[in-house]
């Protein structure tokens, strides 16, 4: 796979061989990207093979609109004079005169095994081009991304100019732990078993922290902390025994638009997925459990631990991790492990591995399309269940067993 994201290769074209071009009906859909700020446009055209591939011969395509101007694609099939031998030269031509544009592009071509994406920033300065006079060998598109002799590639265009960020964000953490806007407090303090009262005095003063909040906040983000809030009048502390209070300072962080770093995950894995499960602070579980599952081995002597912690604590990425590594392992688990603690609900999830197991090992129908919604959920990963969950933009509920992921898409699908 080719991902060359250097833009230093970038050429302005000049002249352009006008006396030697062909035009080209071009499909041009517009798509949506993951990145909000670009407009994607898919192109397509057919009989690549067919096109001029002479040397300096120009082929365009149809024009577009985006950002109050017209824009196309022009080729070179056989390169442009600067191009090397057998490379295609790709230029993204601005056809409106006006001010210049500070321009980010990219060009993204998908095959079924190869992946070429090619960025730029460039001025477009009136009506000018710029692109690569070395895009990709004619034998490499023709081998790796024709399909039915058509050609399909996405154009990514968006503004390269200064915009300042929506400070909404940095404004909600700057309230973090204000005590002069608060208008309510937690009192965290670890649980500790002490024999007399002046022990208990001591330990609270040096070990007990205050963490102030807002009412309104926690109200919209987490109903476990809103309940809690109810518990107290005014600013009396809300006594909290069951987190440590670093533990607790994060989550609160992580509300208030915070980030976690790798060192405190190092730290506090499990501590983060018990204090946000109990709190209701679903993405911070999630994050410290993809953080857990990609930074702990999975082991013989530690398969059970695991497995019981991710049934425990709903943890259906975790649990699908143990349930792979028993199916890649199952004979030495089978020798070694002792299933007598496990909760039998487990046995779906385990049946789920082995048949996801078999369907990657074993060649597929081609001409077979699974048509059974519900297969087609039973056999996908816990990343992508929620992540098509999350893409429906309806504030569903992502965290869960996979049962509950799958009872959930069926329901909005």
């Amino acid at each position: 796979m080719d991902d060359n994201n250097n833009n230093n290769d970038a050429a302005l074209l000049l002249g352009g061989g006008e006396e030697q071009q062909t035009f080209v009906e071009t499909k041009i859909e517009r798509i949506k990207s993951e990145n909000p700020k670009e407009r994607l446009f898919s192109i397509t055209f057919d009989n690549f093979e067919e096109l001029p591939s002479a040397k300096g011969q120009r082929v365009i395509f149809s024009k577009f609109s985006c950002l109050g101007n017209q824009w196309r694609i022009s080729m070179y099939p056989g390169g442009d004079t600067k191009s090397l031998a057998g490379m295609v030269a790709v230029f993204l031509d601005r056809c409106s005169e006006g001010r210049e544009l500070a321009i980010k592009y990219t060009f993204t071509f998908n095959g079924d095994e190869e992946r070429t994406i090619r960025l730029g920033e460039s001025i477009f300065d009136g009506s000018v081009s710029w692109g690569w006079n070395n895009f990709l060998p004619r034998s490499e598109i023709i081998d790796e991304y024709l399909v039915n002799g058509a050609l399909t590639f996405h154009v990514g265009i968006q503004l390269d100019e200064f915009i300042p960020k929506n400070p909404a964000s940095s404004i909600m953490l700057k309230l973090f732990n204000d005590e002069n806007s608060a208008d309510v407090v937690f009192e965290i303090c670890e649980h500790q078993k002490l024999d007399s009262e002046s022990d208990r005095k001591r330990a609270k003063t040096s070990a007990a922290k205050l963490y102030y909040a807002h009412r309104l906040i926690l109200q919209h983000y987490s109903a476990e902390l809103s309940a809690l809030c109810t518990t107290s009048d005014g600013m009396t502390p809300i006594i909290i025994t069951d987190v440590k209070p670093e533990v607790f300072r994060h989550l609160l962080y992580y509300v208030y638009g915070g980030e976690i770093s790798d060192e405190d995950f190092a730290v506090h894995e499990k501590d983060f997925i018990n204090a946000a499960d109990k709190y209701g602070v679903t993405n911070l579980k999630l994050e410290a459990e993809v953080w857990y599952v990609n930074n702990t081995e999975i082991t013989i002597d530690n398969v059970i631990d695991n497995l019981l912690y991710a049934d425990a604590m709903n943890c259906a990425l975790l649990k699908e991790a143990v349930m792979d590594f028993i199916v890649e392992n199952k004979e030495e688990v089978t020798q070694r492990v002792s299933f007598q603690d496990v909760p039998g609900d487990v046995c779906k999830d385990l049946l789920v591995a082995v048949s996801r197991h078999y369907d990657e090992d074993s060649p597929g129908d081609d001409g077979e399309e699974e048509t059974d919604i519900e297969k087609t959920f039973s056999k996908m990963r816990i990343r992508d269940l929620r992540r098509k969950l999350d893409a429906k933009g309806l504030g569903l509920d992502i965290d869960g067993s996979r049962e509950a992921l799958i009872a959930n898409l069926k329901e909005h699908s």
